[in-house]
Protein backbone atom coordinates (compact mmCIF):
# COMPACT_ATOMS: atom_id res chain seq x y z
CA UNK A 1 0.00 0.00 0.00
CA UNK A 2 1.38 3.37 -1.10
CA UNK A 3 1.54 5.73 1.89
CA UNK A 4 3.58 8.46 0.21
CA UNK A 5 2.40 12.05 -0.77
CA UNK A 6 -0.49 12.40 -3.24
CA UNK A 7 0.76 12.88 -6.77
CA UNK A 8 -0.56 15.84 -8.89
CA UNK A 9 -2.17 14.68 -12.15
CA UNK A 10 -1.10 16.88 -15.06
CA UNK A 11 -3.15 17.39 -18.28
CA UNK A 12 -1.36 17.23 -21.54
CA UNK A 13 -0.72 20.81 -22.92
CA UNK A 14 -2.30 19.98 -26.26
CA UNK A 15 -5.54 18.93 -24.59
CA UNK A 16 -5.68 22.20 -22.67
CA UNK A 17 -5.24 24.24 -25.87
CA UNK A 18 -8.03 22.28 -27.62
CA UNK A 19 -10.40 22.91 -24.71
CA UNK A 20 -9.66 26.66 -24.73
CA UNK A 21 -10.26 26.93 -28.50
CA UNK A 22 -13.51 24.98 -28.20
CA UNK A 23 -14.77 27.32 -25.47
CA UNK A 24 -13.87 30.41 -27.56
CA UNK A 25 -15.53 29.03 -30.73
CA UNK A 26 -18.70 27.99 -28.93
CA UNK A 27 -18.93 31.33 -27.16
CA UNK A 28 -18.43 33.19 -30.42
CA UNK A 29 -21.03 31.10 -32.19
CA UNK A 30 -23.52 31.69 -29.41
CA UNK A 31 -22.83 35.43 -29.49
CA UNK A 32 -23.25 35.49 -33.29
CA UNK A 33 -26.54 33.62 -33.14
CA UNK A 34 -27.79 36.00 -30.48
CA UNK A 35 -26.92 38.98 -32.67
CA UNK A 36 -24.35 40.43 -30.22
CA UNK A 37 -21.66 40.55 -32.88
CA UNK A 38 -23.76 42.11 -35.69
CA UNK A 39 -22.94 45.70 -34.71
CA UNK A 40 -19.19 45.22 -34.34
CA UNK A 41 -18.99 43.14 -37.51
CA UNK A 42 -20.91 45.76 -39.52
CA UNK A 43 -18.67 48.47 -38.13
CA UNK A 44 -15.61 46.51 -39.17
CA UNK A 45 -17.08 45.88 -42.62
CA UNK A 46 -17.86 49.56 -43.15
CA UNK A 47 -14.40 50.65 -41.95
CA UNK A 48 -12.68 48.33 -44.38
CA UNK A 49 -15.08 48.82 -47.29
CA UNK A 50 -12.36 50.27 -49.50
CA UNK A 51 -9.84 47.56 -48.79
CA UNK A 52 -9.28 44.85 -51.38
CA UNK A 53 -9.91 41.58 -49.58
CA UNK A 54 -9.04 38.12 -50.64
CA UNK A 55 -12.12 36.13 -51.52
CA UNK A 56 -11.17 33.27 -49.19
CA UNK A 57 -11.15 35.42 -46.07
CA UNK A 58 -14.16 34.90 -43.76
CA UNK A 59 -14.60 38.60 -43.12
CA UNK A 60 -15.08 41.35 -45.70
CA UNK A 61 -16.90 44.63 -46.50
CA UNK A 62 -20.73 44.81 -45.98
CA UNK A 63 -22.98 44.79 -49.16
CA UNK A 64 -24.35 48.35 -49.41
CA UNK A 65 -24.82 48.50 -53.17
CA UNK A 66 -28.49 49.12 -54.11
CA UNK A 67 -30.06 47.21 -57.00
CA UNK A 68 -30.37 48.93 -60.36
CA UNK A 69 -33.88 49.39 -61.81
CA UNK A 70 -34.35 49.63 -65.56
CA UNK A 71 -37.16 49.47 -68.13
CA UNK A 72 -39.86 50.82 -65.81
CA UNK A 73 -43.03 50.89 -67.98
CA UNK A 74 -46.80 51.23 -67.79
CA UNK A 75 -49.07 48.99 -69.89
CA UNK A 76 -52.67 47.79 -70.24
CA UNK A 77 -54.12 51.09 -69.09
CA UNK A 78 -57.91 51.38 -69.02
CA UNK A 79 -60.46 53.31 -66.95
CA UNK A 80 -59.61 51.67 -63.61
CA UNK A 81 -56.54 49.45 -64.09
CA UNK A 82 -52.90 49.49 -65.22
CA UNK A 83 -49.80 47.28 -65.00
CA UNK A 84 -46.35 48.54 -63.88
CA UNK A 85 -43.33 46.47 -65.01
CA UNK A 86 -39.57 46.88 -64.46
CA UNK A 87 -36.32 44.93 -64.24
CA UNK A 88 -33.51 44.79 -61.66
CA UNK A 89 -29.92 43.64 -61.95
CA UNK A 90 -30.32 41.30 -58.98
CA UNK A 91 -33.24 39.49 -57.33
CA UNK A 92 -35.38 41.92 -55.35
CA UNK A 93 -38.91 42.45 -53.98
CA UNK A 94 -41.71 44.30 -55.80
CA UNK A 95 -43.98 47.12 -54.60
CA UNK A 96 -45.55 50.24 -56.10
CA UNK A 97 -46.76 53.48 -54.54
CA UNK A 98 -49.44 55.29 -56.57
CA UNK A 99 -50.28 58.96 -55.94
CA UNK A 100 -52.94 61.32 -57.25
CA UNK A 101 -52.24 64.95 -58.03
CA UNK A 102 -53.91 66.04 -54.79
CA UNK A 103 -51.26 64.14 -52.82
CA UNK A 104 -53.20 61.07 -51.76
CA UNK A 105 -51.03 57.95 -52.06
CA UNK A 106 -51.53 54.22 -51.61
CA UNK A 107 -49.18 51.23 -51.64
CA UNK A 108 -49.73 47.92 -53.33
CA UNK A 109 -49.16 44.80 -51.26
CA UNK A 110 -45.47 43.93 -50.94
CA UNK A 111 -44.42 40.97 -53.09
CA UNK A 112 -41.53 39.43 -51.11
CA UNK A 113 -40.50 37.05 -53.90
CA UNK A 114 -36.94 37.92 -55.02
CA UNK A 115 -37.05 38.27 -58.83
CA UNK A 116 -35.43 40.32 -61.55
CA UNK A 117 -38.53 40.75 -63.75
CA UNK A 118 -41.25 42.62 -61.89
CA UNK A 119 -44.95 43.15 -62.64
CA UNK A 120 -47.51 44.81 -60.36
CA UNK A 121 -51.22 45.18 -61.16
CA UNK A 122 -52.89 48.45 -60.20
CA UNK A 123 -56.66 48.33 -59.69
CA UNK A 124 -59.52 50.48 -58.40
CA UNK A 125 -58.11 53.57 -60.10
CA UNK A 126 -60.30 56.53 -61.05
CA UNK A 127 -61.22 57.07 -64.71
CA UNK A 128 -59.63 60.00 -66.55
CA UNK A 129 -57.16 60.67 -63.73
CA UNK A 130 -53.42 61.52 -63.68
CA UNK A 131 -51.26 59.40 -61.34
CA UNK A 132 -47.59 59.41 -60.32
CA UNK A 133 -46.10 56.02 -59.44
CA UNK A 134 -42.97 54.89 -57.62
CA UNK A 135 -41.71 51.35 -58.22
CA UNK A 136 -39.66 50.02 -55.28
CA UNK A 137 -37.33 47.00 -55.08
CA UNK A 138 -35.29 45.77 -52.09
CA UNK A 139 -32.55 43.12 -52.27
CA UNK A 140 -31.74 40.40 -49.75
CA UNK A 141 -29.32 42.71 -47.87
CA UNK A 142 -31.94 45.43 -47.44
CA UNK A 143 -30.60 47.72 -50.17
CA UNK A 144 -33.44 49.55 -51.92
CA UNK A 145 -33.93 51.23 -55.29
CA UNK A 146 -36.82 53.19 -56.78
CA UNK A 147 -38.04 54.33 -60.19
CA UNK A 148 -40.79 56.87 -60.87
CA UNK A 149 -43.19 57.61 -63.68
CA UNK A 150 -46.63 58.93 -64.63
CA UNK A 151 -49.79 57.45 -66.07
CA UNK A 152 -53.26 58.66 -67.05
CA UNK A 153 -56.28 56.38 -66.87
CA UNK A 154 -58.75 56.38 -69.74
CA UNK A 155 -62.01 58.30 -69.61
CA UNK A 156 -65.11 56.32 -68.72
CA UNK A 157 -66.79 55.07 -71.88
CA UNK A 158 -70.13 56.71 -72.45
CA UNK A 159 -72.89 54.30 -71.45
CA UNK A 160 -75.03 53.21 -74.35
CA UNK A 161 -78.73 53.71 -73.87
CA UNK A 162 -81.84 51.80 -74.85
CA UNK A 163 -84.70 53.85 -76.28
CA UNK A 164 -88.41 53.02 -76.14
CA UNK A 165 -90.80 54.60 -78.63
CA UNK A 166 -94.22 54.08 -80.24
CA UNK A 167 -96.03 52.91 -77.12
CA UNK A 168 -99.62 52.13 -78.11
CA UNK A 169 -102.77 50.27 -77.04
CA UNK A 170 -104.99 48.19 -79.31
CA UNK A 171 -107.65 45.48 -79.27
CA UNK A 172 -109.25 47.01 -76.19
CA UNK A 173 -112.30 45.07 -75.01
CA UNK A 174 -114.19 44.96 -71.75
CA UNK A 175 -111.73 42.39 -70.38
CA UNK A 176 -108.51 42.74 -72.34
CA UNK A 177 -106.12 45.05 -74.17
CA UNK A 178 -102.89 44.75 -76.14
CA UNK A 179 -99.89 47.02 -75.45
CA UNK A 180 -97.22 47.50 -78.10
CA UNK A 181 -93.93 49.42 -78.34
CA UNK A 182 -90.64 49.60 -80.23
CA UNK A 183 -87.01 49.62 -79.00
CA UNK A 184 -83.98 50.81 -80.97
CA UNK A 185 -82.10 47.63 -80.01
CA UNK A 186 -83.25 44.06 -79.46
CA UNK A 187 -84.51 43.76 -75.89
CA UNK A 188 -86.85 41.90 -73.52
CA UNK A 189 -90.54 42.71 -72.96
CA UNK A 190 -92.46 43.32 -69.76
CA UNK A 191 -95.39 45.39 -68.47
CA UNK A 192 -96.29 46.91 -65.13
CA UNK A 193 -99.99 47.73 -64.80
CA UNK A 194 -102.79 48.40 -62.36
CA UNK A 195 -105.73 50.66 -61.61
CA UNK A 196 -103.43 53.35 -60.12
CA UNK A 197 -100.04 54.78 -61.10
CA UNK A 198 -98.52 52.55 -58.42
CA UNK A 199 -99.39 49.69 -60.80
CA UNK A 200 -99.02 46.64 -58.57
CA UNK A 201 -99.09 43.92 -61.22
CA UNK A 202 -96.31 42.76 -63.56
CA UNK A 203 -96.50 40.47 -66.57
CA UNK A 204 -94.16 37.53 -66.95
CA UNK A 205 -90.82 38.64 -68.40
CA UNK A 206 -90.49 37.73 -72.09
CA UNK A 207 -86.73 37.17 -72.46
CA UNK A 208 -86.80 37.03 -76.27
CA UNK A 209 -84.63 39.88 -77.59
CA UNK A 210 -86.75 41.73 -80.15
CA UNK A 211 -87.33 45.32 -81.29
CA UNK A 212 -91.11 45.17 -81.89
CA UNK A 213 -92.91 44.31 -78.65
CA UNK A 214 -96.51 43.30 -77.92
CA UNK A 215 -98.12 42.03 -74.71
CA UNK A 216 -101.79 41.13 -74.28
CA UNK A 217 -103.39 41.90 -70.93
CA UNK A 218 -106.35 39.67 -70.04
CA UNK A 219 -108.67 39.22 -67.11
CA UNK A 220 -109.28 42.97 -66.80
CA UNK A 221 -112.43 44.62 -65.44
CA UNK A 222 -114.99 46.30 -67.73
CA UNK A 223 -115.28 50.11 -67.83
CA UNK A 224 -112.04 50.49 -65.83
CA UNK A 225 -109.08 52.84 -66.37
CA UNK A 226 -105.72 51.08 -66.15
CA UNK A 227 -102.27 52.64 -65.73
CA UNK A 228 -99.25 50.95 -67.31
CA UNK A 229 -95.61 51.37 -68.28
CA UNK A 230 -93.50 49.19 -70.52
CA UNK A 231 -90.02 47.90 -69.68
CA UNK A 232 -87.23 46.46 -71.83
CA UNK A 233 -83.61 45.41 -71.24
CA UNK A 234 -81.02 44.73 -73.94
CA UNK A 235 -78.30 42.06 -74.01
CA UNK A 236 -75.74 44.33 -72.30
CA UNK A 237 -78.02 45.16 -69.38
CA UNK A 238 -79.21 48.60 -70.49
CA UNK A 239 -82.80 49.03 -69.30
CA UNK A 240 -85.48 51.47 -70.39
CA UNK A 241 -88.92 52.21 -68.93
CA UNK A 242 -91.67 54.28 -70.49
CA UNK A 243 -93.67 56.96 -68.75
CA UNK A 244 -96.96 56.03 -67.11
CA UNK A 245 -99.85 55.82 -69.59
CA UNK A 246 -103.51 54.81 -69.34
CA UNK A 247 -106.30 53.07 -71.23
CA UNK A 248 -109.93 52.32 -70.36
CA UNK A 249 -111.62 48.99 -70.99
CA UNK A 250 -114.99 48.92 -72.72
CA UNK A 251 -118.25 48.24 -70.97
CA UNK A 252 -119.27 44.61 -70.67
CA UNK A 253 -121.36 42.85 -73.29
CA UNK A 254 -124.97 43.92 -72.96
CA UNK A 255 -127.03 41.55 -70.87
CA UNK A 256 -129.64 41.89 -73.58
CA UNK A 257 -127.55 39.67 -75.85
CA UNK A 258 -129.13 36.25 -75.65
CA UNK A 259 -127.22 33.25 -74.37
CA UNK A 260 -127.16 30.29 -76.71
CA UNK A 261 -125.06 27.99 -78.90
CA UNK A 262 -125.70 29.93 -82.11
CA UNK A 263 -123.31 32.38 -83.80
CA UNK A 264 -123.81 35.90 -82.45
CA UNK A 265 -125.04 34.79 -79.03
CA UNK A 266 -123.18 34.68 -75.74
CA UNK A 267 -121.62 31.28 -75.17
CA UNK A 268 -123.26 29.39 -72.28
CA UNK A 269 -120.99 29.38 -69.25
CA UNK A 270 -119.99 26.05 -67.73
CA UNK A 271 -117.78 24.53 -65.04
CA UNK A 272 -116.03 21.19 -65.60
CA UNK A 273 -113.06 19.30 -64.26
CA UNK A 274 -110.10 18.49 -66.46
CA UNK A 275 -108.55 15.05 -66.69
CA UNK A 276 -106.28 15.89 -63.74
CA UNK A 277 -109.16 16.97 -61.49
CA UNK A 278 -108.65 20.72 -61.86
CA UNK A 279 -111.82 22.82 -62.04
CA UNK A 280 -112.17 24.94 -65.20
CA UNK A 281 -114.76 27.69 -65.72
CA UNK A 282 -115.39 29.15 -69.17
CA UNK A 283 -116.00 32.70 -67.91
CA UNK A 284 -112.47 32.79 -66.45
CA UNK A 285 -111.14 32.79 -70.02
CA UNK A 286 -113.03 35.94 -71.07
CA UNK A 287 -110.60 38.34 -72.69
CA UNK A 288 -109.07 35.51 -74.71
CA UNK A 289 -110.25 33.84 -77.88
CA UNK A 290 -111.67 30.46 -76.87
CA UNK A 291 -111.88 27.28 -78.92
CA UNK A 292 -114.16 24.50 -77.56
CA UNK A 293 -114.11 21.06 -79.18
CA UNK A 294 -116.63 18.37 -78.20
CA UNK A 295 -115.25 14.93 -79.07
CA UNK A 296 -115.83 11.20 -78.68
CA UNK A 297 -113.72 8.15 -79.40
CA UNK A 298 -114.49 8.00 -83.11
CA UNK A 299 -112.09 8.33 -86.02
CA UNK A 300 -113.25 11.80 -87.08
CA UNK A 301 -112.77 13.21 -83.56
CA UNK A 302 -109.40 11.50 -83.10
CA UNK A 303 -108.11 12.99 -86.37
CA UNK A 304 -109.38 16.45 -85.43
CA UNK A 305 -107.77 16.28 -81.97
CA UNK A 306 -104.35 15.80 -83.59
CA UNK A 307 -104.82 18.99 -85.64
CA UNK A 308 -106.05 20.96 -82.62
CA UNK A 309 -103.00 19.74 -80.63
CA UNK A 310 -100.76 21.22 -83.32
CA UNK A 311 -102.53 24.57 -82.97
CA UNK A 312 -102.15 24.38 -79.19
CA UNK A 313 -98.42 23.79 -79.56
CA UNK A 314 -97.97 26.60 -82.06
CA UNK A 315 -100.03 29.51 -80.71
CA UNK A 316 -99.58 31.52 -77.51
CA UNK A 317 -101.83 30.46 -74.64
CA UNK A 318 -101.81 34.07 -73.39
CA UNK A 319 -104.25 34.97 -76.18
CA UNK A 320 -105.95 31.65 -76.96
CA UNK A 321 -107.67 29.11 -74.69
CA UNK A 322 -108.42 25.65 -76.10
CA UNK A 323 -110.69 23.14 -74.36
CA UNK A 324 -111.29 19.62 -75.72
CA UNK A 325 -114.41 18.31 -73.94
CA UNK A 326 -114.79 14.54 -73.72
CA UNK A 327 -118.54 14.14 -74.28
CA UNK A 328 -120.44 11.25 -72.65
CA UNK A 329 -117.31 9.17 -72.12
CA UNK A 330 -115.82 7.73 -68.94
CA UNK A 331 -112.52 9.07 -67.63
CA UNK A 332 -110.91 5.72 -68.48
CA UNK A 333 -111.93 5.93 -72.15
CA UNK A 334 -110.86 9.56 -72.23
CA UNK A 335 -107.47 8.74 -70.75
CA UNK A 336 -106.84 5.97 -73.26
CA UNK A 337 -107.36 8.38 -76.17
CA UNK A 338 -105.21 11.05 -74.52
CA UNK A 339 -102.41 8.55 -74.02
CA UNK A 340 -102.58 7.04 -77.50
CA UNK A 341 -102.62 10.47 -79.20
CA UNK A 342 -100.05 12.06 -76.87
CA UNK A 343 -102.38 14.97 -76.10
CA UNK A 344 -101.22 17.80 -73.81
CA UNK A 345 -103.98 20.35 -74.48
CA UNK A 346 -106.60 20.82 -71.71
CA UNK A 347 -109.01 17.84 -71.71
CA UNK A 348 -112.30 18.41 -69.83
CA UNK A 349 -114.72 15.64 -68.74
CA UNK A 350 -118.48 16.02 -69.55
CA UNK A 351 -119.41 12.44 -68.66
CA UNK A 352 -123.15 13.17 -68.28
CA UNK A 353 -123.34 15.31 -71.42
CA UNK A 354 -124.81 18.26 -69.47
CA UNK A 355 -122.54 20.87 -71.10
CA UNK A 356 -122.91 19.32 -74.56
CA UNK A 357 -126.67 19.68 -74.14
CA UNK A 358 -126.26 23.45 -73.46
CA UNK A 359 -124.46 23.71 -76.78
CA UNK A 360 -126.95 21.49 -78.69
CA UNK A 361 -124.22 19.02 -79.57
CA UNK A 362 -125.64 15.94 -81.30
CA UNK A 363 -122.70 14.74 -83.41
CA UNK A 364 -118.96 14.43 -82.77
CA UNK A 365 -116.80 16.34 -83.42
CA UNK A 366 -118.33 19.80 -82.93
CA UNK A 367 -116.23 22.96 -82.42
CA UNK A 368 -117.14 26.49 -81.25
CA UNK A 369 -115.03 29.63 -81.71
CA UNK A 370 -115.73 32.32 -79.09
CA UNK A 371 -114.31 35.88 -79.18
CA UNK A 372 -112.76 37.85 -76.32
CA UNK A 373 -116.17 39.18 -75.26
CA UNK A 374 -117.67 35.70 -74.94
CA UNK A 375 -119.66 35.86 -78.21
CA UNK A 376 -119.79 32.78 -80.48
CA UNK A 377 -118.28 33.82 -83.81
CA UNK A 378 -118.08 30.52 -85.72
CA UNK A 379 -118.95 26.82 -85.40
CA UNK A 380 -117.96 23.61 -87.13
CA UNK A 381 -120.33 20.62 -86.92
CA UNK A 382 -119.56 17.17 -88.29
CA UNK A 383 -119.16 16.36 -91.15
CA UNK A 384 -117.57 19.82 -91.57
CA UNK A 385 -114.44 18.85 -89.58
CA UNK A 386 -111.22 20.77 -89.03
CA UNK A 387 -108.57 19.14 -91.16
CA UNK A 388 -105.55 21.50 -91.08
CA UNK A 389 -103.78 23.99 -88.82
CA UNK A 390 -104.09 26.61 -91.57
CA UNK A 391 -107.88 26.21 -91.58
CA UNK A 392 -108.06 26.85 -87.82
CA UNK A 393 -105.62 29.77 -87.97
CA UNK A 394 -107.76 31.40 -90.68
CA UNK A 395 -110.82 31.29 -88.42
CA UNK A 396 -108.88 32.64 -85.43
CA UNK A 397 -107.37 35.49 -87.49
CA UNK A 398 -110.84 36.54 -88.64
CA UNK A 399 -111.79 37.03 -85.00
CA UNK A 400 -109.03 39.51 -84.20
Amino acid sequence: MDTGPIRVRRFHPALVIILIIAVIVLSGFAAFKAGWLEGPVNAIQESVADIQWLNWLPIGPRDTTPPVISEAKVSDINETNAIITWQTDEPTTSQVMICESDGGCTWTELDENLVTDHSVNLSDLKPNTAYHFTATSTDAKGNQATAEGDLNTLAQAAATTLTISGVNTSNITDLSATIGWVTDKAATSQLEFGTTNAHGSTTTLDQNLITSHSIALTGLKPSTTYHFKVKSKDATGNEATSQDQTFTTRSTVSAAIEIGPEVGKRAPDFTLQDINGKTVKLSESLGKIVMINFWQDVQQSRNELSVIQEVYNKLSQDELAIFAISWKQTPAVTQSVVTSKGLTLPILIDETGEVAEKYDVIRSPTTFFIDTRGIIRDTKHYPATLKTVTQIESILNSMQ
